[in-house]
């Protein structure tokens, strides 16, 4: 071996070790990335593999407590078992090691959303790093790596199915999109449409249905373990009241359909979907007169703004990750159209509004974030306008 080549073993070498010590002292120091709501996939992950109930706030508890939940309630995951072969990937680990795993997937999930959509809108890889340095930016970002939910995945769904639609990569766009059934409530227009084209009989598009046929398989994988998780996810969800969590009738959510819950008599539950069926009948009006067009690169963005805005519960600010497909779509724009002011002008109103929801996190019910929504969607119609994007197009005209 020639000394060039010895040296640079040996930095490698070096490298590897200093990244497993360090590696090792994020293990063990159980301060940093405390866990907040990663307990809850683990435990639903690991009470699947004993064959227990991974829906049942006392199996989750007696499973959270060495993670440091010492709050009585359990932390629930109310994803449907088609998520459940995700967590049991986690449930097979030690919950630490698992943890800086789900938190190393989750930002690696968002890094190539943003690359991927970069390319779509874009129309090249090149400055890719203006799209990861905007997510990265994003503060929703930080929110869900920092408090280990799950919508990296569900952003990298969305992500990976457009850029598959964009090469005519079908079946793969498929398994993509059924990849955001892990929180259906948030984005249902979007499952809706993609339905309406998948059954309007094209040859290709039947493609995309074999190809979510993935989350049928999803769905029966945990049954090997535990036959009844069905039946048990669909009492849990059902349930009003329960003395080991809260439920979802419990919290309080920062959507819309909440606010008109708050405001019936009796409070009822199903008023929350009020906002999602008015949206219904009106995407399903809309893909209809566009659907001899219909351009996902154009759409999905509006339907993600859509979705997010009127789903029934949930839309958290880590949810909110999934606003990064129209922010890296308004990304795109900037770039395309160049004009220096006109950038360093986004540039500072970005930065304002995420330095913005970073200082919200010093309030009680931070993560509610109601104003997050309606400003990404007034800055994206705004950058739209100053750059004149083609409304038939996925750039900047």
């Amino acid at each position: 071996m020639n000394p060039r080549a010895l040296g640079t073993f040996a930095a490698l070498a070096a490298a590897l070790l200093a990244v497993g010590w360090q590696l090792r002292e994020l293990h063990d120091d159980t301060s940093f990335l405390r866990p907040i709501d990663y307990p809850e996939y683990w435990a639903a992950g690991r009470a699947t593999l004993d064959g227990l109930n991974p829906y049942d706030g006392e199996v989750l508890y007696a499973l959270q407590r060495p993670t440091g939940n010492d709050t009585g309630a359990a932390q629930m995951m109310w994803n449907p078992p088609w998520t459940l072969p995700l967590t049991m990937l986690l449930g097979a680990l030690p919950w630490r090691a698992g943890q800086l795993l789900w938190f190393a997937l989750n930002l690696l999930a968002v890094g190539a959303s943003a690359a991927l959509l970069w390319r779509v809108y874009a129309g090249t890889w090149r400055r890719v790093g203006v799209a990861i340095a905007v997510a990265v930016a994003f503060a929703p970002t930080a929110f869900l790596l920092m408090i280990g939910q799950i919508g990296g995945f569900m952003l990298l769904g969305l992500a990976g199915f457009l850029f598959a639609v964009r090469f005519e990569r079908f079946a793969l766009a498929g398994c993509f999109g059924a990849v955001t059934a892990i929180k259906p409530h948030l984005l249902a227009p979007f499952a809706l449409v993609l339905l309406l084209e998948a059954l309007r009989g094209r040859p290709a598009w039947k493609s995309v249905l074999a190809g979510g046929a993935v989350l049928l398989v999803c769905g029966l994988l945990p049954l090997a373990w535990n036959p009844a998780v069905w039946s048990q996810y669909r009492e849990a969800t059902g349930a009003g009241q329960a003395q080991s969590h809260h439920t979802l009738h419990d919290w309080e959510h920062p959507t819309l359909g909440y606010a008109i819950r708050t405001a019936l008599p009796g409070r009822p539950f199903a008023a929350m979907f009020v906002p999602l069926a008015v949206a219904v009948p009106l995407v399903c009006a809309y893909w209809w007169r566009r659907r001899s067009a219909w351009d996902w690169p154009t759409e999905l963005p509006r339907l993600v703004l859509v979705s997010v805005a009127a789903a029934p519960y949930g839309a958290w600010v880590f949810d909110l990750v999934l606003l990064l497909v129209p922010v890296v779509q308004a990304s795109a724009w900037l770039a395309a159209d160049g004009r220096r002011n006109v950038v360093l002008g986004a540039a500072a109103l970005y930065a304002a509004v995420n330095l913005l929801a970073f200082a919200a996190t010093s309030e009680a019910g931070w993560t509610a974030n109601r104003w997050l929504v309606p400003v990404t969607v007034a800055g994206y119609l705004l950058v739209g306008r100053c750059c004149r994007a083609d409304p038939a197009a996925g750039i900047g005209a």
